[in-house]
């Protein structure tokens, strides 16, 4: 029963390490400033794009749209596909792109 469970948790991590390089979601080693992560932030807000934000001490991204401002640089953000949602600021950004 321990190696059909290890098994799949080997497969399991085989995959998601292959969906991250297919679609390039690799954590990025650089921190964008917050200048450039406002004005991407303003931008996909207003022209409606899917994003993957990545927030600090996380290691994968968040992907969705960022659908409203709540005041003081904080963002209301729905999650690509589900009806999760998710507040977010600026300063907690890392880094942001667009995901295609």
């Amino acid at each position: 029963m321990e190696n059909k469970s290890s098994a799949l948790q080997s497969v399991t991590q085989h995959l998601v390490a292959s969906y991250r390089e297919i679609f390039d979601l690799a954590a990025p080693t650089a921190r964008m400033p917050m200048h450039q992560v406002d004005l991407f932030i303003d931008q996909a807000m207003q022209r409606h794009y899917k994003v993957a934000l990545f927030f600090n001490h996380e290691s994968s991204p968040f992907v969705g749209h960022i659908i409203r401002t709540l005041g003081n640089n904080r963002f209301l953000v729905k999650a690509y596909h589900s009806n999760v949602f998710r507040v977010m600021t600026s300063t907690s950004v890392n880094f942001i792109k667009r995901f295609d």
